[in-house]
């Protein structure tokens, strides 16, 4: 007997479509019936060409580090200048500075101003939050900072007088021994400061007394502004960074007209220099004016 030969004839590509589809539905019913639906194999995505493929991100350089008190000059000048730098929202920063650049040696120009930290030192200037008070006259202020850290202040000061004057700081941070960044701030409570307060063109000798609770008086300053039972209201408000946040309300004070009901806000910072503790303190009335006083003990 011949046997005859099976011939394999390679389906039409409509059957195949026609296949798949009856596939389909079958699955389709059978899973509608409550039927086991056979797993389907895993396909994986091709891999991308390399050049498609993102690196992961580089991290982010550290924000510039400026905080606590620096002791520097401007440009090549022999006055001192104390900058105290403390924290604000975000990457800002306060900067306050006492410059005793004067013919009397206790009278203090006042420089307030914000800077934006930046990377590798960098700081730049916050507008329209600068101001410079040197006695009875305020101006406006630019500041920026490069290669700067804990360790040191490098500034550029743009003054708007009559005309625009430039200066640098090159300031160094107070050894922690004379100023530590991170200790609470010293307790102010029965200690007694003297020194000098300074206002406009005026000095004058003064002592300012902590009581056992805290509450300053100012009954030994030899100042018109505090003669007498002048009403003065203080309040002194500790914060983080080893200074304290400053208001002070100026009542009826007929001896000194220019000061009268003004409220005046500050800060004031204690350390240690040349083996003794001393505080420094400066008060703004927001207008172009300011208070000052600088104490030791």
């Amino acid at each position: 007997m011949t046997m005859q030969a099976t011939s394999h004839t390679k389906p039409a590509p409509g059957r195949l479509r026609g296949i798949s589809r009856a596939l389909a539905m079958a699955t389709l019913l059978l899973a509608a019936c409550g039927g086991v639906v056979p797993e389907q194999p895993l396909v994986e995505a091709p891999p991308l060409p390399a050049s498609e493929v993102t690196p992961p991100a580089p991290p982010a350089p550290p924000v510039t580090r400026l905080a606590g008190l620096y002791k520097g000059k401007l440009d090549s000048k022999p006055s001192e200048f104390l900058a105290l730098v403390v924290p604000d929202l975000g990457k800002n920063v306060h900067v306050y500075g006492w410059y005793y650049n004067a013919n009397d040696l206790h009278l203090a120009h006042l420089y307030k101003g914000e800077l934006e930290l930046g990377i590798e030192g960098n700081a730049t200037n916050v507008a329209q939050s600068w101001r410079v008070i040197e006695g009875a006259n305020s101006y406006p202020a630019n500041a920026s900072a490069s290669a700067s850290s804990l360790q040191q202040l490098s500034a550029k000061l743009s003054i708007s007088r009559s005309s625009v004057s430039n200066y640098t700081l090159t300031a160094e941070a107070l050894p922690q021994a004379g100023y530590d960044v991170s200790a609470t701030p010293m307790n102010l409570s029965n200690s007694s400061w003297n020194g000098h307060w300074s206002s406009k063109n005026d000095t004058a000798v003064g002592r300012l007394q902590f009581g056992a609770t805290g509450a300053p008086d100012v009954s030994g300053t030899n100042w018109q502004c505090f003669s007498g039972n002048a009403p003065l209201t203080w309040k002194w408000t500790p914060q983080s960074l080893n200074y304290f946040k400053v208001t002070l309300s100026l009542g009826s004070i007929t001896l000194c007209p220019e000061w009268q009901r003004q409220s005046l806000e500050g800060v004031a910072t204690v350390s240690t220099q040349n083996g003794v503790y001393q505080l420094d303190m400066m008060l703004l009335d927001g207008k172009g004016a300011g208070i000052s006083y600088r104490g030791t003990r």
